[in-house]
């Protein structure tokens, strides 16, 4: 009777214990947010960015001034001719606003860009991190709702991706 018990409970521990599953965390976001090379990538596109919004700044005062003009013709002019003036000012509105959203586009890109090389990076060390330590499932920190701190393998992933050399390929604007 005794050894039916330990035999079962033997079989029993080591048929969960075989089908376990080695599983860690990351926070995937917080890898990307501290490389270093996205803060360089910032910088650059600050420096960058400058002299783009101050000619910005100088054409939305000169389409300010454009408006406050045509307020005070409204008096002044014909319908027709007051709205060909709105018209007018409708299109270097509408201009204006382009290059605005060409401009804001073109820097996410170059974001966008960076951060799938440094994605494409994480995934790396991660791919060759899960396949020596045997782990089988990775999840991402945002996508469960509990674990222990020792499962996290955050910064261990973080170290080794900031090691990683990640090019900066900035086009300016």
């Amino acid at each position: 009777m005794i050894f039916r018990i330990f035999l079962t409970s033997i079989i029993i521990f080591f048929s969960f214990s075989a089908f376990s599953a080695n599983i860690r965390v990351l926070d995937f976001q917080k890898i990307i947010d501290n490389n270093a090379t996205i803060s360089l990538l910032y910088e650059q596109i600050s420096k960058d960015q400058q002299p783009h919004r101050q000619k910005f700044k100088n054409e939305e005062l000169n389409l300010q001034k454009e408006l406050e003009r045509i307020e005070k013709l409204k008096l002044i002019l014909e319908t027709s001719e007051f709205q060909k003036e709105i018209n007018n000012y409708n299109i270097q509105l509408n201009n204006f606003n382009d290059q605005i959203e060409k401009f804001n586009l073109h820097y996410d890109l170059q974001i966008n860009n960076h951060k799938n090389k440094i994605i494409d990076k994480i995934l790396e060390v991660l791919r060759k991190y899960s396949e020596d330590n045997q782990i089988d499932l990775v999840l991402d920190s945002k996508n469960y709702i509990l674990s222990s701190n020792s499962i996290n393998i955050t910064d261990l992933i973080e170290e080794q991706v900031n090691k990683k050399k990640i090019e900066i390929n900035f086009e300016k604007y």
